[in-house]
């Protein structure tokens, strides 16, 4: 009878040792692979920085060609004012996109050049 119950006993405790081996397996990547991300929000907000950056770069070209545009348009082509306008105002338009996206966007008492908030 003893061996019976020796072999009971075996089989609870081996059962019992492949349940926590279970568990520690299901536990560990947890433990293990656990990541942080610390200076992620560092990163984004430089990422979009830049992406400001360029915006603002090509704001400026963009004016810049469009009164380029007419002043040649005016002084070459003999164009009225009226004829260009359309230019101009497409040009200043399009160039101001981000600046009055950033007017809109910003959050209170936050400036262009500020940090992320």
């Amino acid at each position: 009878m003893e061996s019976n119950s020796m072999k009971l006993n075996n089989r609870r405790i081996s059962s019992f040792l492949m349940a926590a081996l279970f568990v520690a397996v299901l536990a560990v990547p947890n433990v293990l692979f656990a990541q942080t991300f610390e200076g992620a929000d560092q990163r984004v907000c430089g990422f979009f920085d830049d992406i400001r950056g360029l915006l603002n770069m090509a704001s400026v070209a963009i004016v810049t060609i469009a009164v380029i545009i007419a002043g040649y348009q005016i002084a070459f082509a003999h164009k009225r004012i009226s004829d260009v306008a359309p230019i101009l105002i497409g040009g200043l338009l399009i160039g101001a996109a981000s600046q009055i996206a950033g007017m809109l966007l910003l959050g209170d008492g936050a400036t262009a050049d500020s940090d992320c908030t």
